[in-house]
């Protein structure tokens, strides 16, 4: 009897620790938690109050419509003005008063501040909280709080379409996830190119063209069940440099990486004729568009596979960064990319909330970073800053990205993306094109079908 009742004693204490375990990878929350989408936090799942000290404001909507202060019309030009043109500095942040700030830095920007104390600063201005979306993404979202779920390998999403996957999240890779499929807009297409700066002030090209977005996760005549189960497909479609003119590369996300491994990558090389797949162009494989100091995972800041890193969530911080970048957008290139960083004089600091998302590498597994600690505003779930070390634990690279609010659309989207690395006295920035950083969007709707292999291949040959 004492035997079989240990018997059933150690199978219930088993059940019971096999549920605990499982339990983190269920992201659906109950009806009353989801609730909270619609009073105490945002449609997206950030604090709708203020901070404290009432240097971060209350959320009030956003940016939904032209602002009233500026003349923009989009059917005449696709670059919009800046609606806090007339916002003045509160206060800038030095290498002489940097420790003042340091709660609020993280390891990479205080190394800029050690790295640069004669140029590198921060002007401080008003924080404005402009992110915003449509009612329908947020009604998706408010959807998704409820079904989806990270799969049981907790590598890919499932339950979840057309908003933000996991608006309260609870693990690391949900917020990345979150990351992935922030709310955009709808398809686009751009010209763009990077940019390698170097300490003396030269510059070359790293390579770039023709951008072309294909939102599928955000497409309002798809559903659930008829998305596809792919977020993004993206099409690059090469000018330069020389060598790589009329090169396409088409690379479609999934949602899933349970069922797909990492995404499908095809490359048609001009010189070949041929279509063919690229799985390389993928985690650490150096860019050559970045100069060699970026990999493809870290394109838009993260993407591609999460299987190589454990991730884990944080908690948030008030953090500086840039955040409606209309200056920057707008200055000139030679002007604003100065030697060792962009120049101060352009670019909007402000203070937000982030989450903090850690990922360290397994055991075992390549890779030639050993963390990276990735912030991301709390409003829109874009990853503004990045701190990447190496695997023996060094600082080695940072990331940072512009963003700004598409008022019309209204979307807060992700523009520049600029990469540093501590060994070598280069930057590169992305995105830049006629002597303009972060250049015309131009809204677009191309069929599914563009991006195929097939069409790829077709468009190579004409």
């Amino acid at each position: 009897m004492l035997r079989k009742l240990y018997a059933i004693m150690c199978m219930t204490f088993l059940v019971g620790f096999m549920v605990s375990v499982a339990m983190p990878l269920q992201a659906k929350v109950p009806t009353h938690e989801a609730e909270r989408l619609k009073t105490d936090l945002t449609p997206f799942g950030a604090e709708r109050a203020g901070n404290a000290e009432g240097t971060i404001p209350q959320w009030e909507g956003g940016l939904t419509t032209i602002p009233e202060n500026v003349k923009y019309d989009p059917k005449t030009t696709p670059i919009r003005p800046d609606p806090f043109a007339d916002d003045k500095v509160l206060f800038t942040i030095t290498a002489q008063n940097m420790e003042q700030y340091a709660d609020k830095l993280s390891e990479g920007q205080k190394a800029f501040f050690k790295n640069h104390p004669d140029s590198f600063k921060m002007n401080v201005y008003p924080t404005r909280r402009t992110a915003a979306a449509p009612q329908w993404v947020y009604d998706n979202t408010y959807k998704n709080a409820l079904n989806g779920e990270l799969t049981e390998d907790g590598l890919g999403v499932k339950g979840a379409f057309g908003g933000i996957p996991f608006p309260i999240p609870t693990r690391g890779e949900e917020a990345i996830f979150n990351h992935a499929n922030a709310y955009q807009g709808g398809d686009t297409t751009n010209l763009s190119s990077s940019l390698l700066v170097y300490g003396d002030g030269s510059k070359s090209e790293g390579g770039g063209g023709q951008y072309i977005y294909n939102r599928v996760f955000y497409d309002r005549n798809k559903t659930l069940d008829t998305f596809g189960g792919y977020n993004l497909d993206f099409v690059v479609v090469y000018e330069q440099p020389a060598r790589r003119k009329g090169e396409f590369i088409l690379t479609k996300y999934p949602l899933n990486y349970s069922e797909t491994g990492n995404q499908a990558t095809w490359q048609y090389m001009p010189g070949q004729r041929r279509v063919r797949r690229a799985p390389n162009l993928a985690y650490d494989t150096p860019d050559p568009s970045y100069g060699g100091i970026a990999n493809y995972d870290d394109a838009f800041m993260f993407n591609g596979g999460i299987d190589r890193f454990n991730w884990e969530l944080k908690g948030k911080k008030e953090m500086f960064v840039i955040y409606n970048a209309y200056q920057f957008d707008l200055a000139d290139v030679e002007d604003l990319l100065t030697p060792h960083h962009f120049n101060p004089k352009y670019v909007r600091w402000e203070l937000h909330r982030v989450w903090v998302v850690e990922a360290t590498l397994k055991e075992g597994v390549r890779h030639n970073y050993g963390k990276r600690v990735m912030y991301l505003d709390e409003d829109t779930w874009i990853i503004l800053w990045t701190d990447s070390y190496d695997t023996r634990g060094n600082l080695w690279r940072n990331a940072v990205c512009t963003v700004k609010s598409f008022y019309d659309v209204p979307a807060i989207k992700q523009r520049a993306v600029m990469y540093f690395s501590s060994e070598k006295d280069i930057y590169c920035v992305n995105q830049v094109i006629n002597g303009a950083v972060t250049p015309a969007v131009r809204e677009m709707n191309l069929e599914d079908d563009f991006f195929t292999p097939q069409n790829i291949r077709k468009l190579g040959r004409r």
